[in-house]
This record gives structure tokens, C-alpha cells and sequence, in this order.
């Protein structure tokens, strides 16, 4: 079975645009380590750099990771949460901007290479544009080009994931879909460049998440994966399974087929319920879905279901997953 962890900030505040100081109380990063280890089925966490964990306070977190025997299953980079960025972070118009940005993934991809994470994911949500005629968009285009394949060369052991998004914060993401996150990094031409998948932005991005992870896979792109659901309007980070349910039995059907083996993370925001109650959910749903697959679904054939009227492939299908006989 595939590792799980989970994002430490399914632990925080959990703000929003209504709520500006949150819904809960603002849990130190030590207290959500604890909470995370005394559940059953997390194997790690996962940070950003460097708001959470960082060269400086490592020595203090490490013994407690060890405590309850967490591994740092990714690290993302802060170049979207901060008003520094709103001009965007590689694509920023501006030299400095850019500079920084590069050199902060540069720091990150050191300290991870120093800690043992093979992925440094990046979401880069402050890239792109909120009006038409705004943005030089070839600029943009080589400016990120550029970033990327200048921080993938400064290690090429460290794995950068980037996590697509339709928008938010940015009206209009850059990097808003699969195919666009498999461009990108095809055209940087380095190997360590790919996607860490959402399949809450998938979804909302009106994507078939088992169709772009296994384009992906066969790619060699699909780096890391984050695990919550949404009603596809907006990114609402609820816990896994909570809307799509036979979206999530083909995805990890696939994943199976496929032969992914990195981490399962969860990316939550549990803005009015309970952070331990949603890791709970999610674990139990994922570990129920991949024995529901070895169950039931280990024989299914392609090549035959697609013989029949599309109709009678879910037919066989709920035969299967429901255990029962279909009308005659």
C-alpha cells in the first residue's frame, strides 16, 4: 500500500475571504505534528518552505517526526501566499521578483536534498493574469520556462512537482491544466520537471483525474499526488470521496495498474469540521477503495467491456462493486 500523510495546514486557522482570522484556533506546527502522529494510518507530512519547517528549526522538529514515526513526504515552496508575489513569482515582470523566486526554489531543493524529500512541489498560483491585455503572455511563457529549468539543473536528484490550477489567487492561472503542466515541463527539457497532481483542481478544472494521472504516469511526470474532493465549482479541499466517488474507484484502479508507488497526500482545508475526523475519513476511504479494487475489479477487462453498449459496462461494474445480479 501506498504511504499517506497529510498537509500540516489542515491543521491551521483555516481562513477564508469571510473569515478573515479563521474558523479555529491557530495550532503550533509542533501540536499538529502530534495530532498527525497519533492517528492511525498517517506515515508522514507534508510542509512548505520554509513558513513551516526550515534549516534553522529542523533540529527542533526532527526528534518528534521521529517520535511518531513521520517522514516529510513533499516540501512545497511559499512564492503565492504573500503580497511580495502579486505580480507572480517566475513569470513576475519583474527582475527581482524572478530572482528571488529562483533562488528561494534553489534553497528549498538544498534543504530538501539535506532532509531526505525527493519532491519540492510548486504551486505557482500567483502566475498569470486577471484582465485581458494585461499580461505579454510569450514573456511569461520564457520566464518560466527559464526559472524551471534553471532551478531543475541546480539538482537534478531533487524532483520538481507542479500543482495545477484553473485560478485562484489569480483570476487566470498559467498553469491551469494537465496538458498544459505536461508541456511546461516537456519544453524544459529536463527530466525532473513534472506535475504534482491535485485531484481537487483536476476535478474543478473539469478534468478525468485517472485519465491525466495515467497521461501523466506514462510520461514519467506524475511526481506526488494530493488527495481531497470539491463539487467542481471552486477548490473546497473537503476529504476524499465525499462527492466523487466512482471518479476516485477509476483513479486508484489506475494508479494500481499503473504501478505508482509515491506518497498519498492529503490536502485538506476542514474550514467548520474537525482536521482528525477528515484525516480519518480519508484514510479509511482510500484504504477501502484499493481493497475494493484487489477484491473486486483485479479481473476487470477493457477489451471486453468495451464490446458491450456503453451502458452495460456500468452495468458490470455496479454488478461487481455491489455484489449483486443485474435485472434480467
Amino acid at each position: 500500500m501506498n504511504n499517506i500523510s497529510v498537509g500540516v495546514w489542515a491543521y491551521g486557522a483555516c481562513s477564508d475571504r469571510y473569515v478573515g482570522d479563521g474558523y479555529k484556533s491557530r495550532l503550533p506546527l509542533a501540536q499538529r505534528i502530534e495530532h498527525i502522529g497519533k492517528l492511525g494510518g498517517v506515515d508522514g507530512i507534508e510542509i512548505t518552505y520554509p513558513v513551516d519547517i526550515n534549516e534553522e528549526n529542523y533540529p527542533e522538529y526532527a526528534p518528534l517526526l521521529q517520535k511518531y514515526g513521520l517522514r516529510i513526504s513533499s516540501m512545497g515552496v511559499e512564492i503565492v501566499c504573500d503580497k511580495e508575489w502579486k505580480t507572480g513569482s517566475f513569470t513576475s515582470p519583474h527582475r527581482e521578483v524572478r530572482e528571488k523566486t529562483v533562488a528561494l526554489v534553489k534553497k528549498a531543493m538544498d534543504f530538501a536534498a539535506q532532509i531526505g524529500v525527493e519532491v519540492v512541489s510548486l504551486w505557482m498560483g500567483q502566475d498569470g493574469f486577471d484582465y485581458l491585455m494585461q499580461s505579454d503572455y510569450r514573456q511569461q511563457w520564457e520566464f518560466l520556462i527559464q526559472g524551471l529549468r534553471e532551478c531543475a539543473a541546480h539538482n537534478p536528484a531533487i524532483k520538481l512537482g507542479m500543482e495545477y490550477k484553473v485560478s485562484e489567487p489569480r483570476l487566470k492561472c498559467m498553469v491551469n491544466s494537465g496538458g498544459m503542466a505536461l508541456a511546461v515541463a516537456q519544453c524544459t527539457g529536463m527530466d525532473n520537471v513534472g506535475v504534482t497532481m491535485d485531484i481537487g483542481h483536476a476535478i474543478n478544472a473539469g478534468e478525468n483525474p485517472a485519465e491525466i494521472a495515467a497521461i501523466l504516469f506514462s510520461q514519467n511526470r506524475l511526481f506526488h499526488l494530493h488527495l481531497n474532493d470539491n463539487y467542481r465549482i471552486a477548490d473546497d479541499d473537503m476529504p476524499i470521496g465525499s462527492v466523487h466517488f466512482l471518479h476516485f474507484v477509476e483513479l486508484f484502479y489506475w494508479l494500481k495498474k499503473m504501478g505508482y508507488q509515491g506518497w498519498y497526500s492529503l490536502d485538506m482545508y476542514p474550514y467548520r469540521d474537525d482536521a482528525d475526523e477528515a484525516t480519518r475519513a480519508s484514510v479509511t476511504f482510500i484504504r477501502g477503495v484499493e481493497s475494493l479494487i484487489d477484491r473486486k475489479l483485479g479481473d476487470y477487462s477493457f477489451e471486453t467491456a468495451q464490446s458491450d453498449a456503453p451502458s452495460k459496462i456500468l452495468e458490470g461494474l455496479f454488478e461487481k462493486i455491489f455484489e449483486q445480479e443485474g435485472i434480467s
